[in-house]
């Protein structure tokens, strides 16, 4: 069936540009035989497939890990798709947007793809070759791109690549970088090695922490299941100051957007001049191991997951889901 609709590709930094639905769905997720391979740990290896037919598009997650959202709500199996709706999954957003007919490239399966330096996303060449520009059959299209055609990736062998910009045409070596209508682009190799979706940390420890250093009676931090109600306030000086610290770095990572899996370590140098003072740091290491034992001793006794406090060398953090510091 002729194209119909088309998925943009939108982020902060990232130069707009679109992949074409047909009938033959799209697949994305992080193996290599996908039509679109996202690197994104938190994506599944097979995560989802998006097509177009005469009823619209549509999307049918693949029994991921993570899940698959639409417009942020979680869809179960196969979803129908309007014009503006979002599609979500990790880090990767991609909006349905309509655009004129044309034929659907049918996928072949590639060892080598074009990657997106700043977001990661990965094109496998299909049939060889990748077309860049802003030709509504281009297989990565970039509407303001200055020509039909602005580029053109073909592999003839692991050792054989090369690109073709105007009239000139170079090898490209895997790993090199290089730029299309505004677009960092490089070749790399697509690993193979299947590896397990993570999980977010949120999956394991539903909790809420609020925290405050100037409570009725002093420092608290009340610690709350999402799922069952369950809490456990903590009042006793040190172990609430502690939480207030972790809890504040939460709030500024997720600010700060990063990564899931990297929210909320703080330094231990941090957590024990911010509880005891600098004259702490001379028996710090051990202050803290104390104080994290009775603390996750507390949570234990309120029926909370004492290992929502984590730590590793010379870091320590609160698992949590959301966090609020007063």
């Amino acid at each position: 069936m002729a194209v119909r609709f088309e998925l943009k590709v939108e982020g902060e930094g990232l130069v707009p540009h679109a992949l074409p639905l047909g009938g033959t769905p799209l697949s994305v997720g992080r193996g290599g035989s996908n039509d679109l391979v996202v690197t994104d740990p938190m994506i599944s290896w097979q995560h989802m497939k998006i097509w177009a037919d005469d009823q619209g598009v549509w999307v049918s997650d693949a029994g991921s890990t993570n899940g698959t959202f639409v417009n942020k709500e979680a869809i179960r199996g196969t979803a129908k798709l309007g014009e503006g709706d979002i599609i979500s999954v990790g880090t990767l957003s991609l909006k349905v947007v309509q655009r004129d007919d044309g034929e659907a490239a049918t996928p072949k399966r590639q060892a080598i793809a074009v990657e997106e330096v700043m977001s990661g996303l990965q094109h496998p060449l299909r049939a060889g070759r990748l077309l860049v520009g802003a030709a509504e059959d281009a297989d990565l299209r970039v509407p303001d791109a200055d020509a039909p055609y602005v580029a053109e990736f073909a592999v003839h062998g692991p050792d054989d690549c090369m690109v073709q910009m105007g009239t000139e045409d170079f090898a490209l070596e895997i790993g090199e970088e290089i730029e299309v209508a505004g677009i960092r682009f490089r070749l790399v190799e697509v690993d193979e090695t299947r590896a397990p979706t993570l999980q977010p940390a949120a999956d394991r420890f539903p909790y809420r922490i609020e925290a405050s250093l100037d409570g009725p009676t002093g420092p608290f931090a009340e610690v709350t299941h999402l799922r069952t109600g369950a809490s456990c306030r903590i009042e006793a000086e040190t172990r609430a100051i502690l939480m207030f610290l972790l809890t504040q770095q939460v709030e500024k990572n997720k600010a700060d957007q990063v990564p899931l899996d990297e929210i909320g370590w703080c330094p231990d140098d941090d957590v024990i001049v911010g509880v005891w003072g600098r004259s702490g740091l001379s028996d710090g290491a051990n202050r803290l191991k104390v104080l994290v034992h009775r603390l996750r001793a507390e949570l234990k006794k309120a029926g909370l997951d004492p290992w929502l406090i984590e730590r590793r060398r010379r870091y320590i953090r609160a698992r949590v889901r959301g966090a609020k510091t007063t």
